[in-house]
């Protein structure tokens, strides 16, 4: 093999190899999160996919090594005519031929199998929301007519057959069916990615987790930028190196395979990252407290706003959420029916803090009717390593 045809066949296996490693990774995300019965169609579909990409990476790696990257283009009548069907080069272009039509049929076919992933997926996502069943039957409908009228151009486009064949009849840069597998493909993947933009931009999430899934579910201008590439590359260099057509249906095939995998992979990756990060922020208090964590130093921690005076009459304080409170009313002078609260902590649990017992009242205390709800935080507790009750650190009541 040439040094170009050694290059690709390393990168035909290499994306490969990587294919196999995302494809692992979602299923395992999926059983270790869910179990096995968490696995639906879109899974069973993905297993299907990696078979079809297995057979044409297999086929784009025939064409390069073992075919030499011949077809039957490239040749003029003269040429074709005088030679002969028992020299090596007949040999070379007629498998060649062969080997390239049925990477085209296994190249088309795995597009639309990680559509039709796509689609499953997006049917769970969308679950519940208004219209959006019907805009997935639509999809199917079109993925499904889209696949088979590309598969009718893959086979009538050289009809009738002819010793002197045209452009249509040559696999390997053949326009109409170059042309027309990337316009589809185009158009059927701005309709997927036009399903869950619109849910994701008018939800309630985050700005941040926003531009996270947009980016995500807009993948496809990635995949389309590759299929304009494809296309460019097999009419403008095809005659010249026929194997472009395997090249960059590889490489097209690699990026949808990664994307479609994306979102099942994507969760791992993140509690993983997220897990880093809070170790890293256990580590660091842990260096400037090693004996105990002040429940004032964790996320969501108590923030008093100054001291309540003595006084009957006194402005109730704000204190921030996550916080254990008291939530006393004031018109009835009873405590409020959820009194019993509970703190969860990364490693430390404190629950059934009772606050009633804390706030007992003498028999002659009153509160002024004309004030709202108070809210009274009656102490402080201290989380520490190795003990599985908090320290009390009593100060004096906020009464």
């Amino acid at each position: 093999m040439s040094r170009e045809e050694t290059a690709f066949t390393q990168e035909v296996w290499g994306l490969q190899g990587t294919a196999y490693l995302v494809v692992a990774l979602r299923y395992y995300n999926r059983i270790s999160t869910l179990g096995w019965r968490s696995l639906a169609s879109d899974d069973a579909i993905m297993f299907l996919a990696v078979i079809v990409y297995t057979a044409e990476s297999l086929m784009a790696y025939l064409v390069a090594a073992y075919w030499k990257g011949l077809a039957n283009n490239a040749m003029t009548d003269a040429q074709r005519a005088a030679l002969s069907p028992l020299s090596e080069e007949w040999h070379l272009r007629v498998n060649g031929s062969k080997t390239h039509v049925v990477g085209l049929l296994l190249y088309t076919t795995l597009l639309w199998l990680l559509k039709a992933c796509w689609l499953v997926y997006y049917s769970r996502l969308t679950q519940g929301v208004a219209n959006m069943r019907r805009v997935i039957h639509w999809g199917v409908a079109v993925v499904g007519v889209t696949y088979v009228s590309c598969l009718l151009v893959a086979f009538l486009k050289c009809i009738p057959f002819d010793p002197s064949p045209g452009n249509n009849c040559m696999p390997a840069i053949s326009a109409v069916q170059t042309i027309y597998v990337m316009v589809v493909n185009t158009l059927t993947d701005f309709y997927l990615m036009a399903i869950p933009l619109p849910v994701v931009w008018n939800s309630h999430l985050p700005w941040r987790k926003k531009l996270v899934l947009c980016v995500m579910f807009s993948g496809g201008f990635l995949e389309m930028a590759f299929g304009i590439v494809r296309c460019v590359s097999i009419l403008t260099l095809g005659d010249i190196d026929p194997a472009q057509s395997g090249y960059w249906s590889v490489r097209e095939s690699f990026v949808s395979f990664v994307l479609t995998n994306l979102p099942m992979v994507y969760p791992m990756f993140r509690r993983f990252i997220e897990k880093g990060r809070s170790l890293s922020r256990s580590k660091g208090t842990s260096g400037a407290d090693s004996r105990g964590y002040k429940l004032g130093s964790l996320p969501g921690r108590i923030e008093t706003v100054g001291r309540q005076q003595q006084t009957s009459s006194s402005v109730p304080r704000h204190t921030m959420w996550g916080s254990e409170e008291h939530i006393i009313d004031q018109q009835r002078g009873t405590a409020s029916d959820s009194e019993e609260t509970s703190l969860d902590l990364p490693k430390h649990r404190v629950g059934g803090v009772s606050f009633a017992e804390q706030n007992e009242r003498t028999p002659g205390s009153t509160r002024s009717t004309g004030d709202a709800c108070r809210i009274v935080v009656t102490r402080e507790y201290t989380v520490t390593e190795g003990s599985q009750r908090g320290s009390k650190n009593f100060g004096s009541p906020d009464l």
